[in-house]
């Protein structure tokens, strides 16, 4: 009985002395369920009013990346929108970031958007669009 007394009192403190030092995990995050894209819209009003063709990569004659993005206003309203772009190397590092920019686009008219790399690095890109402010 005597050692009873004794083993509960030990117990408790053992207890109270680990949940005063209590590590909690890390917070993890979440998986992102979809893949990389080259362009991107910040909303999807800014998605459905514009139409984007597949962007068309090449290396000019110094071996720069240059970027044509296809695009056009698919409203019967001029559009304004900003975007900026950003230049990864090959393993997907940023390297070179331009914007924003603004480029109007006429009703239902085809234009494009053509942005230049200044680094012999640059192996892919991104270009984030939204509505001008």
């Amino acid at each position: 009985m005597n050692r009873l007394l004794l083993i509960i009192p030990a117990t408790l403190m053992t207890l109270a002395l680990f949940g005063c030092n209590e590590v909690h995990p890390p917070i993890q995050g979440r998986a992102d369920p979809y893949q990389r894209s080259q362009v991107h819209f910040d909303s999807e009003e800014l998605r459905r009013d514009t139409a984007v063709g597949q962007p068309i990569v090449v290396p000019n004659e110094s071996g720069l990346l240059v970027v044509t993005i296809p695009i056009r206003s698919d409203i019967d309203q001029s559009l304004h929108v900003d975007y900026r772009v950003t230049f990864f190397d090959r393993t997907r590092t940023a390297i070179e970031h331009y914007g924003p920019f603004t480029k109007t686009l006429s009703p239902h008219t085809p234009d494009e958007i053509q942005v230049n790399a200044t680094s012999t690095r640059a192996a892919d890109f991104q270009v984030d669009f939204n509505y001008a402010r």
